[in-house]
């Protein structure tokens, strides 16, 4: 098999929790570049969601996906899934993507590798025993990119390459809708992911005419899996 990222990711979804080490590749190196979009070659892209917050925000987007039929992806935080446990079957069933967001959403790239390791590892403890694995991907929290300590401990732990974005609609920072669509819309294009969170309530309320926009313009959301075909 050639080490190509895919077939290292393929690898390390295989060797699950041991560490990847091919010949003289150490773990942070095959882990290879973050994934910040998409093949280009089709109008799909990844709204991917940071999983944490009140259900007040997160169910009525759920029902929105739904009754849209919008599949997402979502990095569910650790203390976020201890807090709704059911939340994970329900994002499963529905046909969502569900990763790894660290145990506590704290800032990865100012921790000890110690520290790295476990916000990893509880997470991806806490989604094996709510869905039966560890998740699809993983996003490191407080950092748009991750560093050669969150990739070697993210190899660890099953997950191939950390998954970043190139669209950010920066809701996290509360502005208005107009901002949040506008943010999206004029950065989209073909394979974008998209970063947007669940705990924000101008997300809800964007998300209606968002999603109206996205397919105005030929684009369809879709899972990251379904994106990176993996």
């Amino acid at each position: 098999m050639s080490l190509t990222r895919r077939n290292l990711f393929k690898a390390a979804v295989v060797l699950g929790a041991g560490a990847l080490e091919i010949g003289n590749i150490p773990a942070a190196d095959a882990a290879g570049a973050d994934i910040g979009h998409g093949p280009r070659n089709s109008a799909k892209v990844a709204l991917t969601f940071h999983g944490a917050g009140a259900p007040d925000f997160a169910d009525p987007l759920l029902k929105l996906f739904k009754s849209t039929q919008t599949k997402v992806s979502i990095f569910a935080v650790g203390t976020w899934l201890l807090s709704d446990p059911a939340i994970a079957s329900r994002i499963i069933d529905e046909g969502h993507d569900l990763g790894n967001h660290t145990m506590t959403h704290t800032q990865m790239k100012t921790i000890s590798a110690k520290r790295v390791d476990s916000e990893i590892g509880k997470c991806a403890a806490e989604l094996q025993k709510l869905i039966g694995n560890r998740g699809a991907w993983f996003r490191p929290s407080g950092t748009q990119f991750s560093t050669p300590t969150i990739r070697a401990a993210a190899v660890k732990y099953g997950y191939g390459q950390c998954i970043s974005y190139e669209v950010d609609s920066k809701d996290f920072q509360d502005p208005s809708k107009k901002s949040v669509i506008n943010n999206v819309m004029k950065n989209i294009k073909n394979g974008s992911i998209v970063s947007l969170h669940l705990g924000h309530k101008v997300t809800l309320d964007a998300m209606p005419t968002l999603l109206e926009n996205l397919h105005a313009k030929g684009f369809t959301p879709v899972t990251l899996t379904e994106l990176l075909k993996v």
